[in-house]
């Protein structure tokens, strides 16, 4: 049990607590289904509501009003027959007296009377002027200034009150004994009437409050089975496909069926999946023993060739160039069966890797100086530190800036240099290969890392290139723990950024 101040939270108020909260917390999203179904919902709700309420008011206030007038209208009409009546029960009363005491009878504590001259002078008038209600006022001609367009029943407010006031002329027996007003105080009517209109307010916000509450709730009650769904559908992966189901109960209808339809599309995956991967498993086990059988001899047939060269002395020009075309050729299918051979062990798992801490800037040094001795080209190499060590296997690492400089001269123009640049950051080393060639469009730079995936065809064929130069530095790359990227505009050339981890000595 917590306690706060004197208030006690026991457990059952904090379960109670998190029933509520939560669907209040995931309603909170605007993007979600749930928010929006109790927004909208309670939305309509508290408009219907609003609307009843001020329309409740506005004719309470209506009928309120309408009475008041009719009151006053009542008093008016039955003036004239009390005076009459008041001179036919006692002949000594005269018409003024008998005037006075009819608006004496009719007179009220909010409501006074009196009866003006052609000349505007007040002829009677009820007791009440000195009431604390007219006592604002200092005579009733200020009254008659006051009321004096109110021919029908008006609503006026003056000085912070609220009054309904007319005016008619007084006929007794046909004789015109002046003009009747009659005002009504009606403040404390309408400060109870603004009381219960703001009550109505705080009720009907209380309730809407509490239907959103409630609404919540029940929606995300509602949606459980969808969020369920959602929970299950994350656990399940490639491997078990085929044995996973989606199974909901008491679930609506339509989630019901969504789940049927999902349980058939998991069947369908788990079909194409296992086809998928068999297919993928010949593949590979077709490339990685073609690879292998094609390489030996391949091997012997190179060795060949180039004993034939060395001892050619007799041979012709053109004798000599088949041959060192053939023996060109021959590298480069060997070259090729040994990458295909390294992306055949590194899907099967099989792929080797030695880690251990190298000096970036001396792996880097060693294929500079290689590129600019077989490609004759210009490799401009910038590093930041002289000393950056990483986390890395010394061969892979070496293939890939290889790859990627060779890259770089082959889509590049011959009189325009090849920039390595090394960068070491916090925990990693970042490796910049830039050329100023004639860049990769932008919709083609996310595929140029896939097997066999070649920019340009004719210019691949004429370099010799089959597309998985890239496809290898992304492998090996990620092999060793780092990543790969391009940054490239047409026109401008292009930058590869192999990211590694450094040395774990470093980082202590």
């Amino acid at each position: 049990m917590v306690s706060v101040g004197e208030f006690q939270i026991t457990p059952s108020i904090r379960k109670l607590w998190r029933h509520v909260s939560l669907p209040l917390r995931q309603s909170v999203d605007p993007r979600s289904l749930q928010f929006r179904l109790t927004a909208s919902i309670a939305g309509l709700i508290a408009f219907g509501l609003v609307s009843v309420a001020l329309w409740t008011s506005w004719k309470m206030q209506r009928i309120l009003i309408s009475s008041h007038k009719q009151k006053i209208v009542d008093i008016a009409e039955r003036i004239a027959d009390d005076v009459v009546l008041y001179r036919q029960m006692d002949d000594m009363f005269t018409v003024q007296e008998s005037v006075q005491k009819a608006i004496d009878n009719r007179s009220g504590r909010n409501v006074l009377l009196w009866v003006s001259d052609s000349q505007g002078n007040v002829v009677a008038t009820s007791a009440n002027l000195s009431g604390p209600t007219w006592q604002r006022f200092n005579s009733p001609s200020t009254l008659a200034s006051v009321f004096q367009d109110s021919i029908v029943p008006t609503v006026y407010h003056v000085q912070d009150r609220d009054f309904v006031a007319c005016h008619s002329p007084l006929l007794v027996s046909n004789q015109p004994l002046g003009t009747l007003f009659v005002a009504q105080d009606i403040t404390e009517d309408q400060r109870k009437f603004i009381a219960s209109v703001q009550s109505l307010a705080l009720a009907s916000s209380v309730a809407i409050v509490l239907i959103t509450l409630a609404l919540a709730w029940y929606v995300h009650w509602s949606l459980r089975p969808l969020c369920h769904m959602g929970l299950m559908t994350k656990a399940i992966s490639p491997d078990d496909l085929g044995e996973k189901r989606v199974e909901l109960q008491n679930a609506p209808s339509e989630i019901q069926e969504l789940a049927n339809t999902f349980n058939l599309m998991l069947d369908r995956l788990s079909k194409a999946w296992q086809e998928q991967r068999h297919t993928t498993e010949r593949q590979r086990q077709f490339v990685s023993n073609v690879s292998h059988e094609l390489r030996t001899p391949l091997t012997i047939v190179r060795g060949y060739l180039q004993s034939i060269q060395r001892r050619g002395d007799n041979l012709t020009d053109m004798q000599r160039e088949a041959l060192e075309i053939s023996s060109a050729e021959a590298d480069l299918t060997i070259r090729l069966l040994q990458d295909l051979l390294s992306l055949a062990r590194a899907d099967d798992g099989y792929m080797p890797y030695n880690l251990e801490t190298l000096i970036l800037n001396d792996v880097a040094t060693e294929v500079v100086m290689m590129a600019e001795k077989f490609n004759h080209r210009q490799v401009l190499l910038e590093s930041e530190a002289p000393l950056i060590p990483v986390f890395a296997d010394a061969d892979r690492l070496q293939q890939v800036l290889v790859n990627l400089v060779d890259n770089a001269i082959k889509y590049s123009n011959a009189t325009e240099p090849v920039t390595l640049k090394l960068e070491q950051r916090q925990e990693s080393a970042l490796i910049h290969v830039s050329d100023r060639g004639d860049g990769i469009p932008l919709q083609q730079q996310s595929r140029i890392f896939e097997r066999f995936y070649r920019l340009d065809e004719a210019r691949a064929r004429s370099t010799g290139g089959v597309g998985l130069g890239l496809s290898l530095v992304k492998t090996f790359t990620e092999g060793m723990g780092g990543q790969v990227s391009v940054l490239s505009e047409e026109g401008e050339g292009s930058t590869f950024t192999v990211m590694l981890p450094i040395s774990p000595e470093a980082k202590i």
